[in-house]
């Protein structure tokens, strides 16, 4: 009726691309005195979340031990199109095949993120490095899945200790003298131990000894000399 107005409410599922929604008035049942105002478009652009993840891992570390790592999740989606990521989940995968798990990880608004922490124990055997590999999932449509999941790796350090004495001095039977022995370590890794040390087949109490990487501790021994040396 002339001044009405008739509306439609019109489902639209929106597409990567967005939504479209257009209207045109058909053929009149009165002759239009102003047809320039018989169609109209509405367009509306889709909201995609943009999760990603990071994990980090020691350099380093003495093989054998505990480490703890650090797992980042954020939803990184900016601009006009950004929202929400629900549902948010979370994995680190170890290279031993251990698996840590963050099921709580939760909703993330644009911008926003959690961290957590996690333990690993470093390798033993040479030339085996510790791998760890996050991954992240939202129920929420993704601009970009390039980012959910990342890598980080450890080096095991290893120690390399050894043992040396020095030329014992002769002499007389029964006349004492010293000699040093040397512990060096040529590995990565602070080795600790107590030595057994034997001084004509008797043996000295040893002291517990702790060598960093490339360092020397060495102690003087006297010998009671023998008949036989």
């Amino acid at each position: 009726v002339p001044g009405g107005t008739v509306s439609y409410v019109i489902p639209v599922v929106l597409q990567a691309t967005g939504g479209t929604v257009s209207a045109v008035i058909g053929t009149t049942s009165v002759p239009d005195s102003n047809p320039n105002n018989n169609s109209a478009t509405a367009t509306t652009a889709a909201l995609f979340a943009d999760v990603s993840t990071s994990v980090v891992l020691p350099a380093n570390a003495p093989a054998g031990t505990v480490v703890s790592g650090t797992v980042v999740f954020s939803n990184i989606a900016g601009g006009a199109t950004a929202t929400t990521a629900n549902a948010v989940v979370g994995t680190v995968t170890l290279s031993s095949g251990e698996v840590r798990s963050f099921p709580l990880v939760g909703d993330l608004a644009p911008g926003a993120s959690q961290t957590f922490t996690f333990t690993a124990t470093v390798p033993s055997t040479t030339g085996t490095n510790l791998d760890a590999t996050s991954t992240v999932a939202t129920s929420t449509p993704e601009s970009n899945t390039a980012n959910n999941s990342a890598t980080d790796s450890l080096v095991p350090q290893f120690a390399d200790p050894a043992v040396s004495i020095a030329p014992i001095p002769s002499g007389a039977p029964g006349q004492t003298v010293t000699t040093t022995v040397s512990f060096t370590n040529s590995g990565s890794a602070t080795v600790s131990f107590t030595p057994t040390i034997l001084v004509n087949g008797i043996l000295v109490p040893g002291t517990p000894t702790t060598v960093v990487p490339g360092g020397t501790v060495s102690y003087v021994i006297p010998v009671v000399l023998q008949a036989t040396g």
